[in-house]
């Protein structure tokens, strides 16, 4: 790579100009001091007691949403969304929140490692690990071309450029290198390639929709780019009548995103393929009398072959409600169609994208609510094929060195595809991993990465985004990044990779160019301060060059609008639906403590694999929640624990992904992974386990305790409380409080980690769980309708403290230790409460946590702790208060500023993260606030108002919509 500008802007340089950055838009902190001195006079942006921020961006998924990461003295302590990035906008999801966890994991390794005669793993140093590594690399370049390969994540940036010049220099050729991204939508990629010659994934735009219909595609927990989905879907959301957002939800299990629903059409796992020809039936059919794009009706003839009686045969679903939905796209345009999802991605899912393509073109979509020309292409996912054409390698022995950065093919792919098996032939396999895995298991040489809050590089999420990651924070061992050791590596092979340096800076400063150019429409005259202005900004931003409008190639959409046979169920079987949660996505990251603790928003299982059934299902095979079940395929056999869920089909059992689901799946079939379509055996075990389950009686018994409106009845009923016997505490100055719309949350739990990261909420662990001991502040309460047995009808409440006015817990308290502020909040001091829980025995809500135990904050873990924030201490009552340190850090600000905090500047942790912007905080006391405002509205209520706590908290109704 060559310099892109005659000055040269060194790492060094940057950091000391970027130093005095302000606390607003920090960059990374300056070099490591060689001398241990006490500082004299302290840098300029580091002030004790006052956070500094910086500018990345999460790697957690392929989104690449902006993070803004704050940091005290020296040490990363809480991540937020970055509110210029144009796709999180400022929210970042509950696996964004988590990785601050991984930065501070008490297993990362702490140096590189190479495993013994023994078995073991030992320390070695870089310079003996990188000299062996460079050496078996030449060795097996001298043997001819393949004997090196390269398993990586997905890596649309710097990373990824060096990568490919890396293994270019060792000899390697373009599919030496597979990129894993197991959950990625391959079936739709494939189908734009064939129907409209772009190869690429559209970049779904849901602020125009009126109508979206899902098919397994889950956007607002890990489909595409779920923070920007949530929001999306939520602007449109809050209304009564024809302009509220509508969304259909398609599949065999009711999903998080099919709770958000207004509609669920509860087809058969693989029945969406037929569903969506009976959409494309009906909007195609004369009779209808729809209009569709002239370049759809050639098609017109091979899809009204399909009888619509066959069609929903195969469904498993009344015509009716498939005609229902297409009558709506029909009126209700523009609109989008959205498929597969990991849930519907079976062996047919291209067909189903096709199908659905060429859906979204008859109605007028494309361009609209799905825009092509966006995806960067810079980094594309290998396919299964190519991902099993590697195993097959690595058996046969043709694989000499192995590279694993950030890849985890034995934990994130299914067992019978034979990756464990298959490391075993490889001679030399080396491991970036940050910490243990199941692959690195079978690593021999481990050289563990910094974690992206300790890195430098550049992603490229789509066209016009270019995120940049910086360090926040000194590496907290003797790691290095993996572009760096691949640069150092290859300035050793026999023939140089062409690397500007072998720091990692240079590489992302040499893109830097291209970046401005792009961005600014020229070259700049000089690179350095629009790059630093870039890093403080978080990334480059632009709106990318036009494209032209991809068109229909009618005659290669023909073999997909075939419906395949039906294959012969077997007798005594399901249909094994596996899912990712927001929480565990695709496995990677389900060791980190916070997404554990955190209870599954619909099953509100932590800790333990569950395995979700029917209660038809589950009374047939006999069993109850927590009893153990065997469910077994050709792949092989698990035993889980049952949790009875009336949001699944009578045929179907669904399983989250994880180790028990990846050992009952095949291998894969074709161009894609294969998540649904398998057929699995279950039966009771025999034993019984305590499932580790926080919720209480799902259902409201009649209580309306989460009330819904309509159109025709746009308010809840509420309770006349306007007699008063004593007059209420006076707030003269503020009345902090809090609204929550009910029809925009999503129920992501994104709020539920932001307030462990924020409050230090300490992590209890599963035998806690199973006795109900979570210390959660938060808490995403799930009622299933209103009696068992009845009418589905699932609603959603976020349940926190609701700082009463005429709260119940503050005149029990023997020692004072809860009282009313001025300000209307429920303070809790610590040092004073004995333990007795008679606040918690006379709460309503049930919000407050005990302590049955010291927090453990087992080291490095205590270095992220919040330092605003006490640490309580066992037989200590706790529990929110509004994110108080943010409250009191506001007024400080204002007050030295000689102004009233204005509205909106004072953002609790939960209402900071949440994607969909459904809690807003604020002053009670200005009427033009907009707390006030919302808690006016004609949907508003109060949880159990009729105790007459007079909670500061406002909930407004969720919207039950009726037909177009």
């Amino acid at each position: 790579m060559s310099d892109p500008s005659e000055r040269r802007l060194g790492r060094r340089t940057f950091l000391q100009l970027a130093g005095g950055a302000g606390v607003a838009a920090g960059c990374s902190p300056k070099a490591a001091t060689e001398k241990l001195v006490p500082w004299m006079v302290a840098p300029e942006e580091i002030v004790p007691g006052r956070p500094l921020f910086y500018r990345t961006a999460c790697r957690e998924c392929g989104a690449g949403c902006g993070v803004t990461a704050r940091t005290r003295e020296g040490r990363a302590t809480k991540l937020e969304g970055n509110p210029e990035d144009p796709i999180g906008r400022g929210a970042l999801c509950a696996r964004g929140q988590a990785a601050i966890q991984e930065l501070y994991h008490p297993d990362r390794f702490k140096g590189p490692l190479r495993r013994g005669k023994d078995g073991a793993l030992t320390p070695v140093s870089w310079d003996e690990a990188e000299d062996a590594l460079a050496r078996a690399i030449a060795a097996a370049q001298a043997k001819g071309p393949g004997r090196v390969r390269l398993l990586t994540r997905l890596e649309p940036g710097s990373t990824g450029a060096v990568q490919r010049a890396f293994m270019k220099a060792a000899g390697g050729r373009p599919e030496d290198r597979v990129v894993l991204a197991p959950l990625a939508p391959a079936p739709l990629r494939a189908a734009s390639a064939a129907l409209l010659g772009v190869p690429e994934l559209p970049v779904v735009d849901l602020s125009a929709a009126r109508s979206v219909v899902a098919f397994g595609a889950d956007l607002v927990e890990t489909w595409s780019s779920p923070v920007e989905l949530a929001r999306q879907l939520a602007e449109g959301r809050g209304r009564l009548g024809a302009e509220r957002r509508r969304l259909t939800w398609v599949g065999p299990r009711l999903a998080l995103t099919g709770v958000s629903a207004d509609r669920w059409i509860g087809c058969r796992s693989g029945g969406e393929l037929a569903v969506a020809l009976g959409l494309l039936r009906w909007l195609l059919d004369p009779a209808s009398r729809v209009s569709v794009a002239d370049a759809v009706r050639p098609l017109a003839a091979p899809v009204l072959r399909h009888a619509p009686a066959e069609l929903a045969a195969r469904a498993g679903v009344e015509w009716r409600e498939i005609e229902r939905v297409a009558r709506e796209l029909a009126v209700r345009r523009p609109s989008a169609l959205l498929a597969p999802g990991p849930q519907s991605q079976g062996p047919d899912a291209t067909a189903l994208a096709a199908v659905v393509l060429v859906a979204n073109l008859a109605l007028g979509n494309v361009g609209r609510t799905l825009r092509y020309g966006l995806d960067p292409r810079e980094d594309v996912p290998s396919s299964a094929a190519e991902v099993r054409a590697l195993v097959a390698a690595i058996g046969s022995g043709g694989v000499d060195v192995l590279l694993l950065q950030h890849a985890d093919p034995v934990g994130t792919l299914p067992a019978a595809l034979g990756f464990r098996e298959a490391l075993a032939k490889v001679p030399l396999v080396v491991s970036f991993a940050l910490r243990p895995d199941p692959t690195t298991d079978r690593a021999h040489l481990v050289l563990p990465d910094h974690h992206t809050l300790e890195s430098f590089e550049d992603t490229v999420p789509r066209a016009g985004v270019v995120n940049l990651v910086q360090p926040v924070m000194t590496p907290l061992a003797d790691t290095r990044q993996s572009a760096q050791v691949l640069m150092e590596v290859g300035a050793k092979l026999p023939t140089p990779a062409p690397f500007p340096s072998t720091d990692p800076w240079d590489v992302v400063l040499a893109r830097a160019a291209e970046h401005a150019k792009a961005a600014l429409g020229a070259a700049p005259a000089d690179v350095a301060p629009v790059h630093r202005a870039a890093f403080q900004r978080g990334g480059y931003w632009f709106e990318p060059a036009a494209t032209p409008a991809p068109t229909l190639r009618a005659a290669a959409a023909e073999p997909f609008l075939e419906l395949p046979p039906a294959a012969p169920a077997a007798a005594g079987t399901l249909d094994l639906v596996v899912f990712p949660t927001p929480l565990r996505g695709d496995g990677r990251g389900a060791d980190l403590p916070w997404l554990r603790e955190v209870p599954d928003a619909l099953s509100s299982v932590s800790w333990s694999p569950w395995v979700e059934l029917s209660p038809a299902t589950a009374r047939r095979i006999g069993v109850s929640t927590g009893d153990l079940v065997v469910l077994g395929t050709a792949a092989g056999r698990v035993e889980v624990p049952a949790y009875l869920f009336p949001g699944i089909r009578d045929d179907a059992a669904a399983l989250p992904i994880g180790p028990e689901a990846l050992a009952l799946l095949p291998e894969g079939a074709g161009d894609q992974h294969v998540w649904a379509g398998v057929r699995a055996t279950v039966a009771a075990a025999g034993k019984r386990t305590r499932l580790p389950v926080l919720e209480g009686s799902p259902y409201q018994h009649g209580r309306e305790i989460v009330p819904a409106v309509s159109a025709a009845a746009p308010s809840p009923r509420r309770p006349d409380l306007s007699a008063k016997m004593y007059p209420e505490p006076a707030h003269p100055e503020h009345r902090w409080a809090m609204a929550i719309d009910l029809d925009r949350c999503t129920g992501c739990q994104a709020c539920m980690v932001a307030c462990h990261a924020e409050n230090n909420v300490p992590v209890m662990g599963p035998e806690a769980a199973r006795a109900g001991r979570y210390m959660g502040w938060i808490r995403v309460e799930r009622y299933l309708g209103d009696e068992p047995g009845g009418a589905l009808d699932v609603r959603l409440l976020l349940m926190l403290c609701q700082q009463c006015t005429n709260a119940p817990c503050e005149p029990v308290c023997p020692v004072y230790a809860t009282y009313h502020t001025p300000e209307g909040l429920n303070a809790q001091i610590y040092n004073r409460c004995v333990g007795t829980r008679y606040c918690s025995n006379n709460c309503p809500y049930k919000v407050r946590t005990f302590n049955w135990r010291d927090a453990r904050f087992e080291r490095p873990l205590d270095m992220q702790l919040n330092p605003d924030v006490t640490v309580r201490s066992r037989g200590v009552m706790e529990k929110c208060t509004f994110c108080i340190q943010r409250i009191r850090y506001a007024e400080n600000e204002a007050r030295d500023a000689g102004r009233p905090v204005a509205d909106g500047e004072i953002v609790p942790a939960c209402a900071q993260t949440c994607p969909s912007r459904a809690i807003v905080f604020g002053d009670a006391n200005d009427p033009a606030s907009r707390v006030s405002r919302l808690a006016r509205d004609g949907r508003a209520f109060r949880a159990l108002e009729e105790v007459n706590a007079q909670p500061a908290i406002t909930y407004l109704a969720r919207v039950e919509d009726g037909e177009p």
